[in-house]
């Protein structure tokens, strides 16, 4: 499935954090972005909402996470 996170600043941070994750069968690749929309595939999360949470509270826990506002899209 694809995600895609709706970053206005610190994007490349955000995406190296998703892209070096890497635990209990879940990852991430970074697929490209168009201005503010970063597109990943996700690979092992066992639905949406899972995969969602997750990249969500990834972002949360960085150091810019608690500052930055974000939207977060899951595609089939």
């Amino acid at each position: 499935m694809n995600i895609t996170v709706n970053l206005p600043m610190k994007g490349k941070e955000i995406i190296e954090i998703l892209t070096s994750y890497n635990e209990n069968g879940i990852s991430f690749e970074f697929l490209g972005n168009t201005g503010m929309n970063y597109k990943l595939r996700v690979e092992g999360a066992a639905g949406n909402d899972e995969a969602a949470a997750l990249v969500k509270s990834l972002i949360k826990g960085s150091e810019y996470g608690k500052v930055l506002y974000f939207s977060v899209n899951v595609e089939e």
